[in-house]
């Protein structure tokens, strides 16, 4: 086996590691599929749901049993938008653990690939345990340092990309690393033969396990679809109306926006990268 060979065998692996299918990346909150975006932070407490954003207005709302403010000031409304905002809050308290799940499996999945590769292709056993170990650890951290951003309680649309690829780019860089020089010493010291037949395992392992596990998120995530739907839903049927006469609009339909947009010529691209 080539050096290009073993090399390219390992950047395949890798590649599988870190190429998470769009929809799993994208969990189908921002992607295509949904077509549904937001700019607001979200986060739920006992006392009602707080949205926030920044660059925008309003850039503060609260709803909670049926009662809203916008920036900070009481907004009037019916008892049928009453009824409207207490199932908007009560789909969106069910939605923020769900999305969450999504985004640490997302996570997950990483990471379990580049474990894969790295217990494979580590080198001598010795070597692949500590190169494991050290990806287990990485993963906690990173699931860590996930809930700043992405949990039960809050959702940080802003935060959602960087929050799961960052980690994993991370650590798939250092993994990358490590195993090229792994790679190198086994050519040098005669064991390219055995190194090749473990190449061979990993590349059919990992991407059998990616494709398994990517697919069953992607059906996770596409259920979140038409509840995002529904909220849209509830939010056009509001008759109250902000203090500049808008209607209050917390989701965005990027596929409508799109229409929009190529209807008048602009716009398309951006909203489309969204």
């Amino acid at each position: 086996m080539s050096r290009h060979a073993t090399v390219a065998t390992l950047v395949f692996a890798l590649g599988l590691a870190l190429g998470l299918p769009a929809p799993a990346a994208e969990v189908h909150v921002r992607g295509d599929q949904c077509g549904y975006a937001s700019n607001y932070d979200v986060r739920a407490t006992p006392a009602g749901i707080d949205f926030r954003r920044t660059g925008g207005q309003p850039d503060e709302v609260f709803m909670h049993d049926g009662a809203l403010s916008v920036d900070g000031r009481p907004v009037a409304v019916s008892a049928d938008d009453a009824a409207r905002l207490r199932r908007y809050e009560a789909e969106m308290r069910g939605l923020l653990p769900e999305m969450a799940g999504v985004a640490h499996e997302a996570v997950g999945i990483a990471y379990d690939a580049l474990a894969t590769v790295a217990a494979t292709l580590g080198g001598s056993q010795h070597h692949r345990d500590q190169l494991v170990r050290q990806l287990n650890q990485s993963r906690v951290e990173a699931l860590r340092g996930m809930e700043a951003s992405i949990s039960a309680d809050h959702w940080s649309q802003r935060d959602f990309a960087d929050a799961i690829a960052q980690p994993v780019t991370a650590a798939s860089n250092q993994l990358a690393s490590t195993l090229e020089r792994s790679v190198m010493w086994s050519l040098f010291t005669g064991r390219a033969s055995e190194l090749e037949a473990r190449a061979d395992t990993v590349d059919q392992s990992v991407e059998k396990a990616m494709k398994a596990r990517s697919g069953r998120l992607e059906a996770r995530a596409r259920a979140i679809c038409p509840r995002l739907a529904e909220l849209d839903g509830l939010q056009q049927q509001f008759r109250f109306r902000l203090a500049d006469g808008q209607p209050l609009q917390l989701l965005t339909n990027n596929r409508d926006r799109k229409g929009k947009d190529s209807q008048h010529g602009a716009g398309g691209d951006e909203v489309a990268r969204r």
